[in-house]
């Protein structure tokens, strides 16, 4: 008999190999989505970022615009490092303003956009800190209250922030008699530190010990660390 000439069916290996690259294909443009959105995603954030790193050399007005601006297209989806730039610039634009309705209104989402950044990161004594300058910003003995203990976490979370250091000294040194003992002698600590690697920043922060008795412990502690001219 003459052989079989019949056609046999396919087995799946002899199917087009294109089609398994197709899973490879959609993973691949599916991870370029995804990563195009991040990276948009982290520009937005910087723009926040930017602006609130001006926030404090702009007239408050100005300032305020162009941090909002920002924000606009970022919306609430761009995490807790825009809502502690957010925060922290509306706090020192608030402590800028004067008096009334309009600084306490800004203070007031300052200090909400922050701790609501403490859910994702309770630990941080820079966040904490922040916390300190809106809740300042207030009017009120209650607020006077809540800052002073933001302060003192701060402190215990970070003795030294190189950033906020200035702004923690002219506070500590200004609330010198309601600051716990350990705060007030991170505040020291903190400041103969700056000393060493920001000679022009300790001296601002120096200068902020208005308090006499925080002014004397401050040049007590220097000398001893051999710091202050005898």
């Amino acid at each position: 008999m003459g052989a079989n000439t019949a056609p046999h069916p396919a087995s799946p290996a002899s199917g087009p190999t294109w089609l398994f690259a197709i899973p490879l294909l959609l993973a691949l443009a599916l991870g370029a989505v995804v990563a195009g959105g991040e990276l948009a995603r982290q520009w937005r954030i910087s723009l926040i970022e930017s602006a609130a790193a001006a926030a404090d050399s702009q007239p408050p007005a100005a300032a305020l615009a162009r941090l909002t601006g920002a924000e606009q297209a970022c919306a609430s989806a761009c995490g807790p490092r825009a809502l502690v730039a957010g925060g922290a610039a509306r706090a020192l634009i608030a402590a800028r303003l004067p008096a009334g309705p309009q600084r306490e209104a800004l203070a007031a989402e300052a200090a909400n956009r922050l701790r609501a950044s403490l859910d994702e990161q309770p630990g941080s004594g820079e966040r904490w800190a922040w916390v300190a300058v809106a809740e300042s910003a207030h009017g009120g003995p209650d607020h006077g209250r809540a800052a002073l203990a933001a302060l003192e976490r701060s402190y215990q979370l970070a003795p030294f922030l190189r950033d906020l250091a200035v702004w923690r000294a002219r506070f500590a040194g200004s609330q010198w008699a309601a600051l716990d003992g350990l705060s007030r002698q991170r505040a020291l600590d903190e400041v103969a530190r700056l000393s060493l690697v920001d000679p022009d920043q300790a001296g601002e922060a120096e200068a902020a010990f208005s308090d006499p008795a925080a002014g004397l412990a401050l040049d007590l502690r220097m000398a001893r660390r051999g710091l202050l001219a005898h």
